[in-house]
């Protein structure tokens, strides 16, 4: 998996410290021999007797300690979580490679899952034990993950399987002959998107020799080329328990947990070569830098890139309130100035440095290509100072409180600091991410306006065009500290409350709930137990109307997303400074028939927060120039869609489903063009939005579920804020069932321009419903077929053994309430691999019918789904959700544990009979869209 540079977003603190997000890349091993040792750069041998790890620090709840070969261990133990998270991180990135191996630190990391002589089937080894896992790659860093439902066997496999990976991984040549297409694939994929594009562009224009100029993915020649001999010895040099960190979160016991460290980790020997030191600087940028890409569709974008110290420099905390003050809508200068006026569709400022002297991006897009000079000019005039307002105390508060909200966050749930730990170790030290915590409160106006007035100068920006300079100015970069003398005087930060220990099975999930009918008529669902940080999860479900009558009016689902700009008594502001005092989240969507409202809080401000939601939804602004903004990005964003893959396929395939389906314009399940989707939104007027709010929302029918550290005074306060707002007029809620229909086979292929990576959807749809007999045994077998990500016999065959794709799968879909079921094929590739990889896909169908699934497959795809469900119960949002799904079915958690032994009843027989029952090799519509070039 590689993080690529992300969307900036303005209230998200862990937006700021990552590099960015995205998909992973496993996969299975099969004849291979081990890497031939090189020199003595690594002498990975076990040795005896094993020493104990040694007690370093605490912070935070965060155990440190290290093992004699140098191996630094942290322990987060949280008995509150029902899952354990095993993550290792290894001190090496793109920014150790050289010349020629631009991008081996990612695919290494690809390779490191093909397995050793002691675990030669990785992925099918984690799903047989239902371990959830993946792999990431950034510049400074790489790191594998885990997580599992609590077990210590499942541990000990876990941490067993991380230290004989460090040591005896296969870095083999037929690995690498296939795992490389795939990587290429996923450049290609990364080629496709144009701001990703833009961002290495950028990027490398920044830096002249500094390898945070190179993109981590790499250029497509090292993919291909690399040899497979400085693969294995980048792997030899770098993976090694002095320079690893591994980092155990959730729920496990601490002594068990210690001693199974030791006897798998404490005999690697630390080798006698020292670790090699990057020592290559970035000198002063001394002038503007541009550069211009054009690609085939998307919107036009800019983005101005800000050298900024490492991220143990003091200045960091200064630059990321910055980034705060300036982005965070409604007050951001960038959002007021940019976003609330129209002129740009989206602003943001945000980032910091790695472990070297990093950037800052300050980013705009632009609603069309004619205003980009204007946008330009406005960005950069208020990003370097030259324009907008001077900050005010009551802003500088308003983000401290942000950042350590969303530090509060982070601590409530330690499976997610993963990948920010991970960051901070390839940064230097984990204990930076507490060092920013003690530096956020101490930042003052003076030193926000210090930094970006040392660093956001135009002499120091890389943006997209070339101006000479009349006087040079030169932005020396501090050094980076010695992290020993900058974290002496660190403190520890405050912990946060510790939850209960509880197992999320049917049985305990049914002993918790409550129900209740409120003498308003509201269903009231309950699940009450004790969690870290006091949080609590409220879903509420409001319900009206027939499908017909609301599809017809416009503006339905615009409602809910108008709702956050606020109320006569609550403005916009007002509601973001009141969310961030309560520590909460709110949000409600909207449809034609309903509403979502969900509420993330903690157990002292819940009920101030569902009082909050009562007053935008009974009576919300709607207002007009939020309504215009919002008109203008959606008109925008459908316009610049028209070159986008899904686009083009849903183009092609739109009439043929229309036709099968006897519908036309203005009929519900109608797939309307793109041309129809724009004149359609054109048409919706605020006075349609209004006027549906004022017909149906109301709290006629309401489902409300909670879970976590529920307050007193719940009922009450549904009552008093939900109880008395009816509508007697409104239409009832009715049901829309969703019957099937036959649609035939056809075949479309759609031809795009400048695309490196195609796509393949395949649909097939057929008479089902979730309570059928036959539904149970059809998912099995889907999962063994294409559902069961690295290990099912779609990616097997395809991107395992052929290497044609990053990522390719299948779903079966199939509605509670009516029986319009259908099975889905999804894919990418590189567009000259179209007919081979329909040719594969083609031939697994056949495998399916004609021989079925094994036992083997039968009983890993039961496991693999058990654990699915298990682990889904984790989440106290995910258990709100189910429980209005199980009360909208009148059902309780006995339903679901009679699904739950109902796929463990499930025999081969009835799996593969049900496969065969709604499967046809021929009766998938097929679409492909890519630069085909010269092939029909």
């Amino acid at each position: 998996m590689l993080l690529r540079p992300s969307q900036l977003s303005s209230l998200s603190l862990t937006l700021f410290l990552a590099f960015a997000s995205a998909q992973a890349s496993p996969a299975l091993a099969k004849e291979r021999k081990p890497a031939q040792a090189s020199s003595t750069a690594q002498v990975a041998a076990i040795t005896a007797p094993a020493a104990k790890p040694e007690f370093v620090r605490e912070l935070g709840g965060i155990e440190e300690y290290r093992l004699p070969n140098g191996l630094q261990i942290l322990l987060f133990p949280d008995e509150s979580q029902s899952t354990t998270t095993v993550n290792i991180t290894y001190r090496v990135g793109s920014r150790h490679e050289s010349q020629g191996e631009y991008g081996m630190a990612h695919l290494l990391e690809h390779l490191v899952f093909k397995g050793t002589p002691t675990h030669r089937d990785i992925p099918g080894a984690f799903a047989a034990k239902g371990i959830r896992y993946n792999g990431t790659t950034t510049m400074d860093r790489t790191n594998y993950f885990s997580s599992f439902n609590a077990s210590p066997e499942t541990l000990d496999f876990a941490l067993a399987l991380e230290a004989d990976r460090m040591v005896h991984s296969f870095i083999a040549k037929s690995d690498l002959d296939k795992e490389m297409s795939v990587v290429r694939n996923e450049f290609e994929r990364g080629e496709t998107a144009p701001f990703s594009v833009l961002y290495k562009r950028v990027q490398a224009v920044a830096y002249d020799w500094h390898p945070y100029g190179n993109a981590t993915i790499g250029p497509k020649s090292d993919i291909e080329n690399v040899p497979i001999e400085r693969l294995q010895a980048f792997y030899k040099r770098h993976y090694r328990p002095d320079n690893a960190t591994l980092l155990v979160a959730g729920r496990f016991d601490k002594a068990t947990t210690l001693a199974q460290i030791t006897r798998h980790f404490a005999g690697l020997k630390k080798p006698v070569e020292a670790l090699p030191q990057t020592y290559t600087q970035e000198p002063a940028q001394d002038g503007e830098r541009t550069v211009v890409v054009r690609r085939v569709g998307g919107q036009p974008a800019l983005l101005a890139y800000y050298h900024v110290p490492a991220i143990a420099h003091a200045d960091s905390a200064p630059l990321l309130v910055l980034g705060l003050l300036m982005s965070m809508p409604p007050s951001g200068q960038l959002y007021k100035e940019l976003v609330e006026t129209k002129i740009a569709l989206h602003a943001a400022l945000g980032g910091l440095g790695g472990q070297a002297p990093g950037g800052i991006t300050a980013m705009a897009i632009p609603p069309t290509p004619a205003d980009v000079d204007k946008v330009e000019k406005l960005l950069l005039d208020l990003v370097e100072g030259r324009a907008g307002k001077p900050f005010e105390e009551a802003e500088m508060q308003r983000v401290r409180d942000v950042a350590l909200n969303s530090y509060r966050e982070q601590m409530k749930n330690p499976e997610g600091l993963i990948q920010q730990i991970s960051n901070l170790l390839g940064a230097g030290d984990w204990r930076l991410l507490f060092q920013l915590m003690e530096d956020l409160p101490r930042v003052t106006l003076a030193d926000v306006e210090r930094v970006r007035k040392a660093y956001l100068q135009p002499a120091n920006r890389t943006l997209g065009r070339y101006l000479p300079a009349e006087v040079v100015t030169r932005v020396e970069i501090p050094a980076t500290p010695a992290l020993d003398e900058r974290l002496a005087q660190l403190k520890g930060p405050p912990k946060v409350e510790e939850g209960e220990r509880f197992d999320p099975t049917p049985a305990h999930l049914q002993e918790r709930t409550q129900r209740k009918l409120l003498p308003s008529g509201i269903a009231l669902q309950t699940l009450n137990k004790r969690t870290r940080g006091n949080a609590v999860q409220l879903q509420m479900q409001l319900h009206w109307g027939e499908r017909d009558a609301t599809f017809a009016r416009r503006g339905t689902g615009w409602v809910g997303e108008l709702m956050m700009e606020g109320s006569p008594s609550l403005s916009k502001q007002a509601l973001q400074d009141a969310l961030i005092r309560l520590k909460a989240g709110l949000s409600i969507a909207s449809g034609d028939q309903g509403a979502t409202l969900h509420i993330q809080a903690e157990q002292d401000s819940l009920l101030e927060v569902l009082k909050l939601a009562a007053d935008l939804m009974k009576q919300p602004l709607l207002p007009e120039e939020a309504f215009n903004r919002d008109k203008q990005a959606k008109l925008a964003g459908l316009q610049s869609s028209r070159q986008d893959l899904g686009v083009l396929m849903s183009e092609a395939t739109r009439g043929h489903s229309n036709r099968a389906r006897g519908v036309s314009l203005g009929h519900p399940d109608y797939v309307m063009s793109l041309d129809e989707r724009l004149a359609h939104l054109q048409s919706v007027q605020l006075a349609d939005v209004r006027s549906f709010h004022a017909d149906y929302w109301s709290a006629n029918e309401v489902q409300v579920a909670v879970v976590g550290a529920i307050p007193q005074g719940l009922e009450a306060a549904l009552e008093q804020g939900f109880g008395n707002w009816k509508k007697p007029a409104a239409p009832r809620f009715k049901r829309q069932l969703q019957d099937y229909v036959a649609v035939p086979a056809a075949r479309f292929d759609v031809s795009a321009k400048d695309k490196a990576n195609a796509v393949l959807a395949m649909a097939q749809s057929f008479k089902l419903s979730e309570a059928d007999a036959d539904f149970v045994p059809l998912m099995l077998a889907t999962h063994v077929f294409g559902g069961g990500a690295m290990e099912s016999r779609l990616s097997t065959r395809v991107r395992q053994q052929a290497g044609l794709s990053y990522g390719i799968g299948a779903q079966l879909s199939a509605p509670y309430w009516g029986n319009d079921a259908g099975l889905s094929i999804g894919g990418s590739f590189a567009p000259q691999n179209r007919e081979a990889v329909l040719s594969l896909v083609q031939d697994e169908l056949r495998l399916m019918e004609e021989g079925g699934i094994s036992e083997a497959e039968l009983a890993r795809a039961k496991k693999d789904i058990a654990e699915s469900r298990l682990q889904s119960r984790a989440s106290e949002a995910q258990l709100a959700g189910t429980l209005n799904l199980l009360a909208d079915r009148s059902k309780d958690w006995a339903y679901v544990a009679q699904r739950d032994a109902a796929i463990q009843a499930a025999t081969l027989e009835q799996v593969n009979a049900a496969w065969k029952r709604y499967v046809r090799r021929d009766g998938f519509v097929i679409s492909t869209a890519g630069d085909f070039k010269d092939k029909p």
